[in-house]
C-alpha cells in the first residue's frame, strides 16, 4: 500500500499547479510558452502578422502561420524549445522528418482553407531557462523548403 502512495505523491508533485494547464501535458504547457514567446518575439524583430495559429488535422500541426512585411506570401513557423546549454540546438531538433511532416501538412491544410501564396518555412527556436520559463529567442528564416520531400 505505501508504494502505491508514493507514487501518487510522485505524481501529485508533477501535475500543473495552475488550473489552465491541467488537462494538458507539462510538455505541452512548455510549448504553449514558447509559441507565445515566438510570436512576440516575430511581432517585434519581423513585424509578423500571425494568420493562423495551432491549426491541425488527423496528420500534422502547424505552430505558426503568418506574414512577414517585405515577403511575398506565408510564412510557416516551426517552434521548437530546448534548455539553454542543451546538446542540441532548437534548429537542430527539426530533422528531415519533421522538415517533411510541416512541409505536407502545410500543404494539405493550407490548400483546404484556401490559400495558394508562396509558402516559405521558418523555424524559431526559444532557449529556456532551468525553470523551464522561455530566456530569448533566435529566428530561422527560410530554414528548409518543399525539396525535403524529394530527398531521401
Amino acid at each position: 500500500m505505501f508504494f502505491f502512495e508514493l507514487i501518487a505523491a510522485v505524481f501529485d508533485q508533477l501535475r500543473p499547479r495552475d488550473k489552465a494547464a491541467r488537462g494538458r501535458s507539462r510538455t505541452r504547457a512548455v510549448g504553449d510558452k514558447a509559441e507565445d514567446f515566438a510570436v512576440a518575439f516575430l511581432k517585434q524583430q519581423c513585424r509578423f502578422r500571425v494568420v493562423e495559429r495551432n491549426v491541425q488535422d488527423e496528420d500534422g500541426e502547424l505552430d505558426i502561420v503568418g506574414r512577414i512585411r517585405g515577403n511575398e506570401g506565408l510564412v510557416v513557423v516551426e517552434v521548437r524549445s530546448r534548455k539553454e546549454g542543451g546538446l542540441i540546438t532548437p534548429r537542430e531538433a527539426v530533422d528531415i522528418r519533421k522538415q517533411r511532416q510541416v512541409v505536407e501538412t502545410a500543404r494539405r491544410i493550407l490548400r483546404r482553407k484556401g490559400y495558394h501564396d508562396v509558402l516559405r518555412f521558418d523555424v524559431v527556436g526559444v532557449y529556456l531557462d532551468e525553470s523551464g520559463e522561455p530566456k530569448r529567442a533566435e529566428h530561422y528564416p527560410d530554414a528548409f523548403d518543399r525539396s525535403v520531400l524529394k530527398s531521401g
